[in-house]
């Protein structure tokens, strides 16, 4: 499988949070300054009163009130930051939730896909089948490279499809990460049987089973899939489990 990318600009590693955690051990520390000058003013408004300056008490007064209020604002600038770093947290567990049940959803629509591939392989018996799922699920879950495509919301789901179905050796059926697809719409060589028109096949010279070519060195390569309501139909190399713009052959004509 092609390896997972996202298409996205990187994102800055929080900075808002670094930011706050910097700014509550500055108004820490200003907070402390604050205190020791608000305490040694306290000794020196005490020694005047006890000495009867009344000037230097009415002095010391001001600035002690001046000092508590900046003390003031400054507990109040630092409850600030505490709250914004709860919020900062608080919506990265929504984020990190939101992104683990995304995950698990997409990781769920690609093992009915899979599944109901296997299913509807008519080369796969009972217990073929059995043994397919159960490397299926390990695959889905241990194997970190198809892991981390699930993880970005970006990457397609019908690549990891295509490569899990190609790797298992079964034909892929897409069309199944369509919540709303029952499979009566499309089938391998068989007629629709819903009342939307399926569509039309395009020409695969030689080939009736929706693979070609049938014979050679390449046999099976590419797939035909006839689409549903939401996936078109077209082309589609196993080897690179890449769409084409044209058949096969013609690629071949062209000497690509």
């Amino acid at each position: 499988m092609n390896k997972p990318h996202s298409d996205s600009d990187p994102q800055p590693a929080a900075p808002a949070s670094a930011d706050a955690e910097q700014a509550a051990r500055v108004l820490d520390r200003l907070a402390e300054m604050a205190m020791e000058r608000a305490e040694a003013l306290h000794a020196a408004s005490l020694a005047a009163i006890k000495a009867g300056d009344a000037a230097a008490v009415k002095d010391l007064e001001i600035s002690l009130d001046r000092i508590a209020r900046g003390i003031r604002r400054t507990l109040a600038l630092k409850l600030h930051f505490a709250q914004k770093r709860q919020e900062i947290a608080q919506k990265a567990a929504a984020h990190a939730r939101d992104r683990a049940e995304e995950k698990t959803q997409r990781r769920r629509q690609v093992a009915r896909a899979v599944s109901c591939s296997i299913g509807g392989d008519d080369s796969v018996d009972a217990k073929k089948g059995e043994a397919l799922l159960a490397d299926l699920w390990e695959r889905l879950i241990e194997d970190e490279e198809i892991d981390a495509a699930l993880a970005l919301a970006g990457h397609p789901l019908e690549e990891i499809v295509i490569h899990l179905c190609r790797d298992m050796g079964i034909h892929p059926d897409p069309a199944w990460l369509n919540p709303d697809y029952s499979g009566t719409n499309w089938s391998y060589g068989r007629e629709a049987e819903d009342d939307e028109p399926e569509p039309e096949a395009e020409p695969k010279p030689g080939s009736e089973s929706g693979m070609w070519p049938e014979t050679g060195p390449e046999a099976g390569r590419y797939f035909y899939f006839k689409g549903s309501r939401k996936i078109p139909p077209g082309w589609i190399d196993l080897f690179t489990e890449k769409r084409l713009d044209r058949p096969p052959w013609e690629l071949k004509r062209r000497g690509r």
